[in-house]
């Protein structure tokens, strides 16, 4: 499950992702937050809330990463990763590799309140 917004006035971006997602969720939930993103100015910065996410297959991670290059394209500044004692430090890792992998590193938050 996941739960996607834009917030103009903050031009920020709160991706939400929660429980183990298939490939084809996390497909839809790319869309969907590219598409928001176009809503935004360059310089937006990302809330990616993690806390309830669990690890997908390496197949279903793939668009994730795809993700994070485009948006690292349309002008993401500041990425901070929500996460609690529950969420698995490999999907952390994991996150932060990618995110590496396509030019910027995450911050993280153990609540949105924090990260905001």
């Amino acid at each position: 499950m996941y739960d996607i917004s834009a917030d103009r006035s903050a031009n920020r971006l709160y991706i939400d992702l929660n429980g183990r997602m298939d490939t084809e969720e996390i497909d839809e939930a790319v869309e969907v937050s590219v598409e928001k993103a176009r809503k935004l100015q360059e310089g937006f910065d990302i809330v990616n809330d993690l806390s309830g996410f669990k690890l997908p297959s390496p197949e279903a991670a793939e668009p994730i990463k795809r993700a994070q290059k485009q948006l690292k394209e349309m002008g993401v500044d500041r990425v901070v990763r929500v996460t609690d004692e529950k969420t698995n430090q490999v999907v952390i890792n994991a996150f932060e590799r990618r995110s590496r992998d396509v030019g910027y590193s995450g911050e993280t938050a153990d609540s949105v309140a924090e990260a905001e």
